[in-house]
């Protein structure tokens, strides 16, 4: 109650402040009014009246909101201090009757008697005379706390009334910004420190800002004033100023310091991004900023002295998302770091970060953090991400001494000492941006993906594909040591599977208009590319359900997990088969080529483990029983959980294009056998199985002989021994029923056949298509990308 110390309250001299405000406005509109009408007419001088008289009325306006809060103070004082005064009264009351509170911390103002020698009072008695005592005190301390609340809600109110119609940032100028930048050139003062710390924290953006920018809308709320103030602040502090003023606010060890740190660097991002207001950009940025970024071939003294603090201070940002420019050149910065490692021999490129009596270990931290910032901080602008992997900025523009698939590559190679966490900045919004609606996200988010594509499937020239499945001396494979990378790339996969898969269907279907993926038009190349940016996928390989090991720290599982995406989007396809018949022999052709390039994909993965290994005789087997395990998880796992889009007739056994689970001792689910299954073994088993699929849902009656006597579907194993066996006769009989409600789509001889595939010039038939589960093919068409 004491250290509410409401004496104090009153003693703010805010009267005298409105006063000043007030009499300094008038006084600036009258020297307006007095220059001579004979030396200073027309428009201009009409515009200074309006503006002078304009600024006058804002700042009474001020002068007011100021006078209500010291009036808010002032009546806080007073209430507070009279009712402090009626508490102290029951206390002096209660301690003449002999009674004294149990401990003056004591939330509940627990009262204790102190009986006379002669007190004849029972201790049932005692103890209701404390209670009432207790709850006469405790009445007066609540109110003064209810008084205490209320009070303080008003004057929170008046600072917000004052904070509102005159901000921090409106009193921010150019001049402020150049004054105090020039302040570093003698060493920072607690006061100059704290000075510059208070208006760059004026000067950062609010929480809804930040939102939008990295959303990248254009901020048009940012005053002029905070613009040039972090204009010319930043380009008056220089390098040197600017890493002591860190240091000075670090050292603090305070909230208070640490938020000035952040706003520092936060400030610095502001400034670069093009987004804020018309004053702001890469352009702004000091020259010796642009100069350490586009000098990524660094020394060791510029990483030591440059490159480690730049790193601190803008790691310590917050979300802030740097402009484009600077967020591409920060990437790119980081690719640079993260090259020096790769493959490389004799000195490590840590000992650049740091004073050479550092312990070796504090410098691999320092090195791994430095350029993981880099990474990090830039790839928070998603344009900066596109930039990276197409090479082109939004406007059009190439990117200046660019080697796309070098940078990327330096990215996605480095052993990332958070298992490329970070590093999947790069492509983990593609997904979000692909699934908002909003046209230009999506357009952005399809270029960045067809940049990804093109770099991380290609076997052309150096064979980035390779590099990716091999990433060291040990050949590991992407996944394997940056298995966050990994399940980034099956993310920002989902929205394209089906264009994956069959890039010659509808937009209906793929959802996709303008994309063109690299190889579009060349049938099996397409097909390849894709089997490798599944088996990129894949290579975080555990077969083991994602649980933890020392090769997968992580647990994550992305080959699961990826056949799981291919099994729910080929339900989704089912589930649109009957909001839309027409679609389905295309549908029908996707969701089985897809869920075989995934297969194909998971063993790729597996057959690139044992090549590594070198194990000549076991490897094929091996391979084999790796993928069936992840196969069959994912299967399991998806009968379980289906897909919430999945309409509840489809699921379980009668589900298009899924078979109902078979359990036994070895793995929880058994793959469906060629004549079960749809997307495995023969075209004809094939055909039939999406035929049955179809039957199942299509709500039409066939011969009675294909029902039990309960009125249920027999199994298709069942109607096809009845057929004698013969796939193709059951298909054309299950297609005629099918046709009295899908007439074009399902009438036998109608249309072409969805699963007659086009040979590609110079190939036959027998070689048009890869198998999957032939590790020879492997190696020479995806591996090396050549053909025999």
């Amino acid at each position: 109650m004491d250290s509410w110390r409401p004496w104090e309250l009153a003693e703010a001299k805010l009267t005298g402040l409105s006063d000043a405000i007030r009499e300094n406005s008038e006084a600036a509109e009258r020297t307006v009014d007095q220059v001579p009408n004979t030396s200073w007419a027309g428009g201009a001088r009409s515009a200074a009246n309006a503006r002078a008289s304009d600024q006058n009325g804002w700042a009474k306006k001020v002068a007011g909101k100021v006078d209500d809060l010291q009036t808010a103070l002032n009546n806080a004082a007073s209430a507070i201090d009279s009712s402090k005064i009626a508490v102290n009264g029951a206390l002096l009351g209660a301690s003449m009757q002999r009674f004294v509170l149990f401990s003056e911390s004591d939330p509940a103002w627990q009262m204790r008697y102190v009986p006379k020698e002669d007190d004849d009072l029972t201790p049932g008695q005692i103890a209701d005379k404390e209670r009432e005592m207790t709850s006469y005190v405790k009445g007066k301390a609540d109110e003064l706390a209810a008084i205490a609340s209320d009070h303080a809600a008003l004057i929170r109110t008046a600072v917000g009334n004052l904070d509102t119609i005159a901000p921090p940032a409106l009193t921010l100028s150019a001049q402020d910004g150049r004054r105090h930048g020039q302040l570093a050139a003698d060493g920072w003062t607690d006061e100059e420190a704290a000075a510059v710390g208070r208006n760059l924290r004026a000067a950062g953006l609010s929480d809804e800002q930040i939102v939008r920018l990295m959303n990248g809308e254009k901020l048009d709320d940012v005053p002029r004033g905070v613009q040039e103030y972090l204009h010319t602040f930043y380009g008056s502090v220089g390098s040197e100023g600017l890493f002591d003023l860190k240091s000075k606010f670090d050292g603090m060890h305070t909230p208070v310091g640490d938020s000035w740190s952040k706003a520092l660097g936060q400030g610095l991002l502001t400034l670069s991004n093009e987004n804020v207001g018309a004053n702001t950009g890469y352009q702004y940025l000091p020259g010796w900023v642009q100069d350490w970024a586009e000098n990524r071939a660094s020394d060791g003294a510029t990483l030591r002295y440059q490159d480690v603090p730049f790193a601190s201070l803008l790691g310590n940002s917050g979300s802030v998302p740097p402009g484009e420019r600077l967020g591409t050149e920060l990437i790119r910065r980081g690719a640079a770091g993260a090259s020096r490692d790769i493959g490389g021999d004799g000195q490590r490129p840590e000992v650049a970060y740091g004073a050479f009596e550092t312990d070796p270990n504090e410098l691999k931290r320092t090195y791994e953090s430095t350029i993981r910032q880099f990474l990090e901080v830039g790839t928070r602008n998603h344009e900066s991400a596109t930039a990276i992997l197409t090479g082109e900025y939004s406007d059009g523009a190439k990117l200046a001494d660019y080697d796309r698939d070098e940078t990327v590559g330096h990215v996605m190679r480095h052993d990332w000492d958070d298992h490329g966490h970070t590093a999947s900045g790069l492509v983990d919004w593609i997904h979000e941006y692909s699934s908002t609606g909003d046209p230009a996200k999506i357009a952005q988010a399809d270029r960045a993906y067809a940049g990804l594509w093109d770099f991380a499937t290609s076997t052309d020239g150096n064979n980035n594909f390779k590099g990716l499945m091999n990433t060291n001396d040990d050949g590991d494979a992407l996944g394997k040591i940056n298995p966050h990378l990994a399940d980034a790339l099956r993310k920002a996969s989902l929205p394209y599977l089906n264009y994956l898969a069959n890039p010659d269907s509808s937009p209906q279907i793929h959802g996709h208009p303008d994309l063109e993926l690299a190889d579009h038009e060349r049938p099996n190349e397409f097909r390849a590319r894709a089997i490798r940016m599944f088996s990129l996928i894949a290579s975080d390989d555990s077969p083991n359900g994602g649980d933890p090991t020392d090769e997968n720290p992580d647990g994550i599982n992305a080959a699961t997990e990826l056949y799981r995406d291919l099994l729910a989007r080929a339900n989704m396809n089912a589930s649109l088969v009957l909001a839309e018949p027409h679609l389905a022999q295309s549908l029908g052709l996707t969701s089985g080529e897809l869920l075989q390039l995934g297969q194909s994909g998971i063993y790729g993965a597996q057959y690139d483990q044992e090549l590594d290994r070198d194990n000549e005789v076991q490897r094929s087997e091996a391979a084999t029983q790796n993928t069936v395990k992840i196969l069959s998880s994912a299967s399991y796992a998806l009968t379980l959980v289906p897909h919430g889009a999945v309409p509840s007739a489809l699921i379980g056994g009668v589900a298009p294009w899924i078979s109902g689970p078979e359990i036994n001792d070895d793995v929880p689910f058994n793959l469906p056998s060629a004549d079960k299954a749809f997307g495995v073994g023969d075209s004809e088993s094939q055909k039939l199985s999406f035929a049955y699929s179809m039957l199942t849902t299509a709500g039409v009656s066939g011969p009675a002989e294909w029902y039990d006597s309960s009125g249920t579907l027999k199994p298709l194993s069942d109607m096809l021994t009845q057929s004698n066996g013969d796939a193709s006769q059951l298909d054309q009989a299950i297609r005629t029923v099918l046709a009295t409600k899908y007439q074009k789509e399902f009438a036998p001889g109608g249309e072409a056949d969805y699963w007659d595939e086009g040979v590609e010039e110079g190939l036959t038939p027998e070689n048009s298509r890869y198998d999957g589960s032939d590790l020879a093919t492997y190696r020479e068409w995806i591996l090396d990308g050549t053909r025999e």
